[in-house]
């Protein structure tokens, strides 16, 4: 009974946390370039099956399973549809890669093209006006007296016919190093360096988020019912255990 009891537990917390990570998905369906998160789960062997000791167990018991547990969760960095705004400061990756923006001493990484100038005339992020960094690791620089700037699909940025430099854009072979930071940041971690890539880069576009809003609220409506399905199992053998309680030693 208490093993029942683990198992839709566990099941329970598994369907919270995978409402957890939809919900965030959905909230951000129109957030420029954000990556829809997926929650991983791994089946968790019966306590005979680990530690091969059938003795005091059934078939039936195993045909319960062991339940499941929450694995870490994963981002699906996958290139997702443009949308054109005819700016010159908006980019847009279409490939695999991310800009390399600096926040104090740390570099991280986007995929957000929404950028500006800031007082320094340094083309920079439009939400927390991080410098945009070259492909040496500095700042770009651009003239705001002049008539707008170019950037190629190299990312070779220009302006009046003149180079400024090339955007730093870079690629991890796992991207599983990363992690989200808010703002539509990414953090490697200490030590960790992308790999310079040559992404295909748009002027004038945006990438949209990659969360299907339909697929995501069909999963949202699953899982609130296979939540629901492990609490009232979990109900009911609740109130079994009890009458089993309160009865069992009872011989009048």
């Amino acid at each position: 009974m208490l093993y029942g009891m683990y198992v839709s537990a566990a099941g329970a917390l598994a369907n919270s946390y995978r409402q957890d990570v939809i919900a965030n998905n959905l909230a951000n369906v129109e957030t420029v370039a954000f990556k829809r998160d997926l929650a991983l789960f791994q089946a968790r062997r019966t306590e005979a099956q680990a530690s091969g000791q059938r003795t005091y167990t059934t078939a039936m018991l195993e045909g319960v399973g062991g339940g499941i547990f929450a694995l870490p969760t994963y981002t699906d960095f996958s290139p997702a549809s443009l949308k054109e705004t005819g700016s010159d400061y908006d980019l847009a990756l279409t490939d695999k890669g991310f800009f390399q923006v600096q926040k104090g001493s740390e570099i991280f990484y986007t995929r957000d093209g929404r950028f500006t100038h800031d007082a320094n005339n340094q083309l920079v992020t439009i939400s927390e006006k991080l410098p945009v960094l070259d492909n040496a690791g500095r700042p770009i620089v651009i003239d705001p007296n002049l008539d707008g700037f170019d950037v190629d699909e190299s990312g070779f940025v220009s302006q009046g016919g003149n180079g400024i430099g090339r955007l730093g854009i870079v690629d991890f072979e796992d991207t599983t190093v990363l992690r989200k930071q808010g703002q539509n940041l990414y953090f490697a971690g200490q030590g960790v360096q992308g790999r310079s890539v040559g992404a295909n880069v748009k002027q004038g576009a945006l990438e949209q988020s990659s969360v299907d809003e339909i697929k995501q609220l069909t999963e949202m409506i699953k899982t609130q019912r296979l939540f629901q399905t492990n609490v009232n199992a979990l109900q009911v053998q609740d109130q079994t255990l009890g009458l089993a309680v309160s009865r069992l030693g009872n011989i009048t």
